[in-house]
């Protein structure tokens, strides 16, 4: 299964990859939202720091690991997750569009390892169509909050 988005954000590539990498933020505001995001540890961020991050997903809260697999500033951000169920990879990528504009690419793969979660992936591939909706809408909200923090000089 894949999933793969991507959206044009006038703002420097430099600083959309910032934005799009402040985990202190994002583990601050988890608190705040039905999202958690939880680093696994204290040490800092590098490749192989963990997360235990919990979504709400149809009703419950749907709780899984991620790992940073790929750092390549300010091109590449890569995570892994996985466990005897599933394998899943997210894939970040920031491309320079001019001075102030660059395209971030999001790729989603994920496979089954068990009859059950194959079940469930095919329940997600029969809403493929609503879920790439509700992806690019998110898509589009980040990148113009982002458009709106970097014109407030945040």
């Amino acid at each position: 299964m894949q999933f793969k988005h991507a959206q044009t954000i006038n703002a420097p590539v430099e600083y959309v990859f910032a934005r799009a990498t402040d985990f202190a933020k994002f583990e601050e505001q988890s608190d705040k939202e039905s999202l958690s995001f939880k680093r696994i540890g204290r040490s800092p961020v590098r490749i192989g720091t963990r997360w235990d991050i919990s979504v709400p997903y149809r009703g419950r809260k749907r709780k899984f690991t991620a790992e940073l697999s790929q750092f390549i500033a300010p091109r590449i951000v890569s995570y892994i997750s996985g466990n005897r169920k599933y394998q899943a990879a997210l894939s970040l990528t920031f491309t320079p569009e001019g001075e102030n504009s660059c395209r971030m690419e999001m790729l989603l793969v994920a496979h089954s390892r068990s009859f059950s979660t194959g079940l469930v992936f095919n329940t997600i591939r029969l809403a493929r169509k609503r879920i790439n909706k509700g992806i690019r809408a998110r898509m589009q909200a980040v990148a113009e909050r982002i458009e709106l923090d970097y014109a407030g000089g945040r």
